[in-house]
Order: structure tokens, then C-alpha cells, then sequence
């Protein structure tokens, strides 16, 4: 993403307005750190953004771009005037060549392309397509000078278009045909599966970079795919990829009900105030749009808990980025930091339980029971209203007497009950949510923990009436 470096402008008696200073640069290409073909010219591509200047039918007034490179073992640099070359979406793109009788193979190509702005003074210096950057004097690019390959190869490329259907025309589009989209169609296999050849010559770069392209659409989802050519034979046949890396299993048969509960307890008692409580992320119908609030969830309990269900439909990408609004705002924690889960289809609803300000992987609750100090617990169902079933089991198989304590958040005692194991070392007892009195309990969180004589295995559990 661009950014755009804020600035002020000052109004002069007598004079204009003074234009900003270069707002962005970069998307250098060829990428840093590639392999460039001895014989062959490198031609560098360089992209300048000015608000208002740049984008139009030629060259932005008073801007210019430079190339620097030199051998990595040279001391000095040697310097020419890029050409610009167009404009893309509101850029200008500048392009300069070095010269392929400058190198040799196994030398390093250092490299940085340089902005200037003529109307304050300011240089401004990018990163390449793959992000890396940006290079300058003191942190340059490079190129990797090697041998081209040593006879003539045919690479088979194939795309599996299964997910997004195919529209033809459909091309594969790279480095080796000037990313031309219409130069290298590929034909239909059967199973939404297209493939095509392409002739590499004796001589061509090993090292290609090539994307797909689906009736006009690129994949757009992706950087570059990379392609080393294998010059030990005449023929290379590539695996089949999916369009954009979209494989059908990441995303759902099913539509799938997902139930959200929130712990807000700790925030609660920090002072954080919670008069709403949405779910924002990256898979419909979730999104980023904070400022409203998207997919409200309930309050349960009071400065404890908040639940809701959200439906992710049947096709639904199931790896879920997603953060909690609190009041509609974008509070919860910084760029970047969210809660992740992945949808789980082999069921129509799955619960899943989080804590307001612990970012990363939320818990997803199963009927899988798991192993702790000798001892298997679970609660079905988890959440629960009228009741749950507090199951366990011990590796040993042993007769033992267990106890089963149930505490509130503030680690109070509220019920408690003695069981027996079976000849299995299995046990069980059913909890319909009262205390030692025979009193209801509020809706919230509770744990349970189940001890014997040398050990005791504690989980969480949900109450929801």
C-alpha cells in the first residue's frame, strides 16, 4: 500500500502554493535477489507516485529516476538516467538497462534506483514487488549473474481452475514472454485442469517468474510463481497448481453455524467499558468495517461473558482472521493482531471460545476427550442450559472414589460431588447448574476439576440459560 507522507502547505504573498514532496516509490522489477542470464541486458523498472503529478499522459513535471549498480566488489557505482517508460493506475514507471557487456556469470549485480523531485530538493528510494527494501547506497539489491540453460526445454504448465471455474481464454503469462497474456494459451484436460508447453531456448535465464491467467483475470491473490528450469532434459513437466493457490479443501461443503463466546472478565475489571461487542473479519459475513457494529454479539453475564452465532455459508474460505469490536471500535489490540480459527465442516455448528485481548489460535471446543496427569475429562454439552454431563476416565483402569468440584470465576466453591469408577477407571456425574443449596446459578463461566488420590485435571465450561 502506498503511503502518503503527510505535509503542510504554507502560502507565500506573491507566490503559488508549493507542491508535496514524492509520496512513494518502488515496485522495482526484476526483484532483488533473482538470477539475471549472462549475455543478456537487465532492464530495471521503477515506479514514482506524487499526488497530483504523476499518472497522466506522460512523465510527472519535475521528477526523474536514477539507476545506480556496480560489481560487488567494485567501490563505486556506476550511475544512468532511467526513461520513463508509462503510466500504471497513478504511477509513472521509469525503466533503465544495464548493459549485459557490464557482467559476467557468478558475478553480483548491486543495485538501487533513486527518485528525485526537483521542485524542494527530496530523494526518495523503494522496495521491489516482493517487498524487500527499500535499497539505497548503503542497502542495495542484487542480482545474481549465472549461465543460461544448455539446451532446449519444453515446460508443461497445468492449473486446476476447480474453484473459481474456467473462462477462456485461459494463458499462462511471465517473464519469458514479456508478461504478454495472450501469448501462451493452455487448453482444457478434463476436470477444470487446463495445460499448455512453453519452448525455453538454449541460453534462456533457468530462473522465471510466470503467473496464471483465467479469461482475462490474473491471479491476484499471490505474488510470482517461481519457475528453475531443470535443463537435464529436454522436457519438464510442472505439477498442477490451483488458480490463486485456492485448494477446495480450505473451503466449506456445509454451511456452518459458529457460536462465539467472548470472556471480557479481566478487561471488565481493568475499567474497559463494553456496551457492545461485535465480530469483524476477514471472511463474509464478517469484515473490517469498524465504526458500526457488524455481527453484535450478546451479553450473557454482565462484565463476564458475551455470545453469539455467526453463519459462515457453504463455500466459506475456512481460515478465519477476526477481531472484537468493543463498542464498535478497533480496540481490541494492534495492526495485524487477531484471533484465528479454522472452520470446522465435518458438523453444522462448532463453538469456539476466546478472551477479549489474547490474540492468536482461539480454543474450539470437541467431544474429543484429552489426556492430563493420567486423566481424561469432558463436559457435553459445552455450552450448556439445563444441565452438562461431567465425564472422565483414568489410564490406570482402576477402581478409585474422584471428586468432582465445580468453582465460579472468583474460585469459589459452588457444588461438589463424590463419584465412583467403573471397572474401566470410567465415571460420570450430571450437573444441572444449582449450588450446595439447590440455588440456581447465574449464566457464566465455571470450572470443573476432578481429583483422586494423586491427581486432578481442571477445564472450563460455559453456562447458558
Amino acid at each position: 500500500m502506498k503511503k502518503i507522507i503527510a505535509f503542510l502547505v504554507f502560502a507565500l504573498l506573491f507566490a503559488s502554493i508549493l507542491n508535496a514532496e514524492i509520496g512513494w516509490s518502488g515496485n522495482i522489477w526484476p526483484n532483488s535477489g533473482s538470477n539475471q542470464t549472462n549475455g543478456s541486458d537487465i532492464t530495471v523498472y521503477y515506479q514514482i507516485w506524487k499526488d497530483g503529478v504523476t499518472g497522466g499522459s506522460g512523465p510527472g513535471d519535475s521528477l526523474s529516476a536514477t539507476l545506480y549498480y556496480k560489481k560487488s566488489y567494485e567501490t563505486s557505482y556506476q550511475d544512468i538516467a532511467m526513461v520513463y517508460n508509462t503510466a500504471v493506475g497513478n504511477n509513472d514507471e521509469y525503466s533503465g538497462i544495464i548493459p549485459d557487456t557490464y557482467f559476467y556469470s557468478g558475478e553480483t549485480i548491486e543495485f538501487y534506483c533513486e527518485g528525485y523531485d526537483s521542485t524542494d530538493g527530496t530523494y526518495s528510494y523503494g522496495t521491489d514487488q516482493a517487498g524487500a527494501g527499500p535499497f539505497d547506497i548503503d542497502n542495495p539489491g542484487e542480482y545474481y549473474i549465472v549461465g543460461g540453460i544448455s539446451q532446449d526445454v519444453t515446460v508443461t504448465f497445468q492449473v486446476d481452475l476447480s474453484v473459481v471455474g474456467p473462462i477462456e481464454p485461459v494463458t499462462v503469462a511471465g517473464s519469458f514472454n514479456g508478461w504478454n497474456a495472450s501469448a501462451n494459451e493452455l487448453t482444457a484436460q478434463g476436470n477444470d485442469i487446463y495445460a499448455g508447453d512453453v519452448l525455453f531456448t538454449a541460453g534462456t535465464n533457468p530462473s522465471q517468474e510466470y503467473k496464471f491467467v483465467n479469461g482475462g483475470n490474473w491471479e491476484d491473490q499471490i505474488g510470482n510463481r517461481l519457475l528453475v528450469i531443470d535443463d537435464s532434459s529436454p522436457t519438464m513437466v510442472l505439477p498442477v497448481v490451483y488458480f490463486n493457490d485456492l485448494d477446495p479443501n480450505d473451503f466449506t461443503d456445509i454451511d456452518v453455524t459458529v457460536t462465539v463466546n467472548v470472556d471480557i472478565a479481566d478487561s471488565a475489571g481493568a475499567g474497559y467499558v463494553f456496551d457492545s461487542l461485535g465480530v469483524y473479519g476477514n471472511v463474509v459475513p464478517l469484515d473490517w468495517n469498524f465504526g458500526i457494529v457488524n455481527n453484535p454479539l450478546l451479553e450473557v453475564t454482565p462484565d463476564v461473558l458475551w455470545s453469539g452465532d455467526i453463519l459462515f455459508p457453504a463455500g466459506s474460505w475456512k481460515h478465519i482472521e477476526f477481531k472484537l469490536g468493543r463498542n464498535g471500535l478497533d480496540l481490541e489490540a494492534g495492526f495485524g493482531e487477531n484471533h484465528t480459527f479454522d472452520i470446522d465442516d465435518s458438523n453444522p455448528t462448532q463453538i469456539i471460545n476466546c478472551v477479549y485481548g489474547q490474540m492468536g489460535p482461539v480454543t474450539s471446543i470437541d467431544d474429543e476427550p484429552e489426556w492430563n496427569n493420567g486423566i481424561s475429562l469432558r463436559n457435553i454439552p459445552n455450552p450448556f442450559m439445563h444441565g452438562t454431563t461431567i465425564s472422565f476416565a483414568l489410564k490406570s483402569h482402576e477402581f478409585k472414589n474422584a471428586t468432582v468440584s465445580i468453582f465460579n470465576l472468583k474460585g469459589q466453591l459452588v457444588n461438589e460431588f463424590h463419584a465412583h469408577t467403573n471397572a474401566f477407571g470410567q465415571g460420570e456425574i450430571l450437573w444441572n447448574g444449582k449450588d450446595l443449596q439447590g440455588k440456581e446459578l447465574n449464566n457464566g463461566i465455571y470450572f470443573y476439576k476432578v481429583s483422586t488420590d494423586n491427581a486432578s485435571v481442571t477445564h472450563k465450561m460455559i453456562m447458558m440459560r
